[in-house]
């Protein structure tokens, strides 16, 4: 149900039940949730890039079976896709979603937990849950688009495509479908040939300043810079920039 491919210090990883739209069966939660378990120790791996296989993302939570379960697995299952949304938005490496198609209910929480989204013309994105009688995520996609155009994809449930998403932020590009993956992975080798430490220090920076209030965000934020002008890592960059220029001149 997962495949994944490792090209240096990026980790593709592919949800691979094309024939279910993708649709999060909980042993697919568990393959993604071990990977991305694995991926979080591992100190040569820099980016992650998330796609679906076939013509859709994901189309969330596995319907089918989510119907099968009784009161209390249903909220089982539930938490299992909690902990997962949870793991990507606190994963130590960026999370690049490459959105191929479709990415629903849930499709549509697991693109907004990742850090950065670039998509196909061929993507949709909506969170239908209303129309089943649930309530969605609306964290952190809302500090993303503003409360007003959160409200009104979990108020309608209705779809919007791929230049609305980009208009309204959502995603940061749209690229051909025949592209798209390899986008997002030269996207992801960039960022991680960016020091390592500084990478990971921004994307926490950037989940935690969320939180926090203006007085409490510059603080933090000096005292994260501050931690970075004395670490090694910055010392070993800003010698390397220096020589570099040194040589132009």
């Amino acid at each position: 149900m997962l495949r994944t491919d490792r090209r240096d210090a990026v980790l593709l990883c592919t949800l691979d039940r094309a024939e279910k739209r993708n649709a999060l069966h909980p042993d697919l939660i568990q393959a993604l949730a071990s990977t991305l378990n694995q991926a979080g120790s591992d100190a040569s791996l820099g980016v992650v890039v998330l796609t679906g296989a076939g013509n859709t993302f994901c189309s969330g939570l596995d319907l089918t079976h989510l119907a099968s379960l009784g009161a209390e697995q249903k909220v089982a299952y539930l938490r299992s896709f909690f902990a997962l949304f949870q793991q990507i938005y606190e994963l130590p490496q960026p999370v690049i979603a490459a959105i191929n198609g479709p990415a629903i209910a849930g499709g549509f929480d697991i693109a907004a937990a990742c850090d950065l989204r670039l998509c196909s013309p061929a993507a949709t994105f909506a969170q239908t849950e209303v129309s089943l009688g649930i309530t969605q995520i609306l964290y952190p996609v809302y500090k993303v688009i503003g409360l007003g155009r959160a409200k009104e994809l979990a108020l309608t449930g209705e779809p919007i495509a791929a230049d609305d998403a980009q208009r309204i932020g959502l995603v940061n590009r749209v690229h051909p479908a025949e592209s798209l993956v390899e986008r997002a992975m030269q996207l992801a080798e960039r960022l991680a040939s960016r020091p390592r430490q500084a990478l990971f220090a921004t994307k926490r920076l950037s989940r935690d300043l969320i939180e926090t209030n203006t007085e409490a965000a510059i603080t933090r934020m000096f005292q994260d810079i501050s931690e970075r002008l004395r670490s090694d890592e910055h010392r070993r960059e800003i010698q390397r920039y220096l020589a570099g220029l040194k040589q132009r001149q």
